[in-house]
């Protein structure tokens, strides 16, 4: 094997650190600690948990840009495994949700709709009230004319805002029953009594300090359970509020001209997109065709005289003369127009090239005179 590597070497004299006088440094004194950053000003009790995920800007914020992560896609541990959560994420939970703790539920449960109890603790107390309802998972129940709070019920089409008071539960701890027989404040335990019409063994609640009996009321199955102030009334939601044969017609409508919107809608699109090239091709098309047409007329008329000055019409009915005969005079004004146009042109033309000529012959002649000029001065 190979030597292990040593910072030093065990053959070397190790020196002896300094012995402690009563095992106590002599500069002890002469460092206070001082937690860091309370002689600066900036020190805080505060401590932040920056594995939060509602941290996790600071975090990042805090952290250097060079920084890098390792594991963005995946953990070094095994994800696989079951673990059990962080301490903050306990403490959190434990927090919120005190009623998940097994040890949360009060048994016997001694408080029923109906009984009056009495403040002894928190705020309004000495009050006393009824038990209206009762939230037996969270320890708490509702007591008439206690701890009322103000509830805004928002407003709506019909209606504008409101403000009304009702009774915020309280937790149990908070109130003793009161003795109906004494009208005092009392300890209550669960007892067995035998009842005598039946003969059956009973749970009630007695009251220790006189002995009388309470007993726990039935549980109400028929009991609305609900918020009245939010639950819509039994009434109003048993009402048919829809009819069929009325509003079967209007969503048909509906619907129909929503397709015939839609269907209008994509053929517009496609006509705006194709009605110019539409425009052009008739264009072009129209163009071809009077192009055809007049280039028919010009042969059949050149046909129709070649026809008639090779040949004697002479021979042809009265009717047919006439018809040719005034065909052949249009087409030979035609030709006469072309003709006295194109001659028009040529003469323009020519009058242009013998002007041109012109001015170039009387420069070639300023040319010589010049010349003959600087010549004789020479």
């Amino acid at each position: 094997m190979y030597a292990r590597f040593r910072t030093r070497s065990k053959f070397y004299f190790r020196p002896a650190r300094p012995a402690l006088a009563y095992n106590v440094d002599p500069n002890v004194m002469r460092r206070p600690k001082v937690k860091r950053g309370l002689l600066k000003g900036t020190y805080s009790d505060e401590t932040v948990d920056l594995r939060d995920r509602e941290r996790l800007e600071l975090l990042e914020s805090m952290r250097h840009p060079r920084e890098r992560d390792f594991y963005q896609d995946h953990t070094y541990h095994n994800q696989w495994l079951r673990r059990d959560l962080e301490k903050h994420q306990k403490q959190q939970l434990a927090a919120r949700y005190k009623y998940f703790a097994p040890d949360f539920e009060i048994s016997p449960w001694i408080w029923y709709p109906g009984d009056i109890v009495e403040v002894v603790s928190g705020e309004g107390i000495g009050q006393r009230g009824t038990i209206i309802a009762v939230i037996k998972y969270k320890n708490e129940i509702v007591v008439q004319n206690i701890n009322v709070q103000d509830v805004v019920i928002p407003a709506s089409e019909s209606r504008p805002e409101q403000i009304v008071q009702r009774e915020h539960p309280i937790s149990v701890t908070r109130v003793r029953h009161v003795d109906p027989s004494t009208n005092e404040i009392c300890n209550i335990e669960m007892v067995k009594v035998r009842n005598k019409e039946t003969g059956e063994m009973e749970e009630k609640r007695m009251s220790l300090e006189s002995g009388i009996l309470m007993s726990i009321p039935p549980v109400n199955d028929e009991l609305e359970v609900g918020d009245p102030l939010k639950d819509t009334p039994i009434q109003d939601a048993d009402e048919a509020t829809y009819d069929r044969e009325a509003e079967q017609a209007v969503l048909v409508d509906k619907r129909l001209e929503a397709m015939e919107e839609h269907f209008v809608q994509s053929l517009k699109q496609s006509y705006e997109f194709h009605e110019p090239l539409r425009r052009k091709n008739a264009e072009d098309m129209r163009q071809f065709q009077t192009d055809v047409i007049d280039m028919a007329c010009a042969m059949l008329g050149e046909r129709l005289l070649d026809t008639v000055n090779a040949s004697d019409t002479s021979s042809f009915p009265a009717e047919w003369q006439e018809a040719i005969a005034m065909h052949v005079e249009e087409i030979e004004a035609e030709m006469e127009e072309v003709a006295a146009k194109e001659m028009a042109v040529a003469k323009e033309g020519g009058a242009a090239e013998n002007e041109q000529h012109d001015d170039d012959l009387d420069d070639d002649e300023d040319e010589l005179d010049t010349s003959e000029e600087s010549v004789k001065h020479v």
